[in-house]
């Protein structure tokens, strides 16, 4: 009796050590490193792009509406957008919309691919954002979606408030991206990009693009589609 619950107890301490080795993998993967870097830059479904590569790629298309979407393959919140905003948009709109995903860095890259088959999402390349050269463009710079926002559209108002992913541009067949004055209960008053969620879709082709508007944000409605902050991100 006393080998079978030693037998019992050994069975129950590996599978705890692999489970615990498991997580431990996955949570330095989601960790920006040279490592990732490396694996990103070797394996050709995956395009690393920078700031300019991201204006180049955006500005040269003016057939269709855009949204691009920044998300960390490791984010929590940014699974809740995948599954019940960006997936259903995608399978619904996606001849009339042109959508790029872009992993915000290489933070869980390599699962990245895997990530956007889950979600019918992937079209042979994975988007992965690598600018190791300008500091305005590296994530661990607090401006940095602000900074990419005001580099690839560059309109007043200045965009001041985008700090979390997921975060959303929606731009016209002409470049403009929707932009929206916001208050929240902490930040007061800041302008950010408009996000899909807050939007009616397939009216599109109506939005005034070169209007700013007004969004009183009441953190409740976060409850269902969080935003994931650099307080809780990454998240696996």
């Amino acid at each position: 009796m006393q080998v079978v619950l030693n037998l019992h107890r050994m069975k129950k301490i590996l599978l705890i050590f692999i489970i615990c080795m498991i997580s431990t993998s996955c949570v330095h993967d989601c960790i920006p490193s040279k490592k990732n870097v490396r694996y990103a830059q070797s394996n050709d479904y995956i395009e690393c792009i920078d700031a300019e590569d991201l204006k180049a790629l955006i500005t040269s298309d003016t057939t269709k509406y855009k949204i691009v979407v920044f998300y960390s393959v490791c984010c929590g919140p940014c699974m809740r957008h995948f599954e019940e905003t960006y997936s259903p948009a995608y399978n619904k709109y996606s001849d009339s919309i042109n959508f790029y995903f872009i992993n915000y860095n290489t933070g869980g890259v390599r699962y990245a691919r895997e990530h956007l088959e889950q979600y019918g999402l992937f079209d042979g390349k994975a988007l992965c954002f690598l600018d190791l050269e300008n500091p305005d463009f590296h994530y661990d710079n607090i401006q940095y979606l602000n900074n990419i926002a005001n580099y690839v559209f560059d309109s007043e108002p200045k965009i001041n408030g985008n700090f979390g992913t997921p975060c959303e541009f929606i731009i016209s067949k002409d470049n403009n991206v929707l932009k929206q004055l916001t208050t929240t209960p902490t930040s007061g008053s800041a302008f950010t990009t408009m996000q899909l969620w807050q939007i009616e879709i397939d009216k599109i082709n109506e939005i005034n693009f070169d209007s700013i508007y007004r969004q009183d944000i009441e953190f409740d409605l976060f409850n269902e589609l969080p935003v994931c902050t650099d307080e809780h991100c990454p998240i696996f």
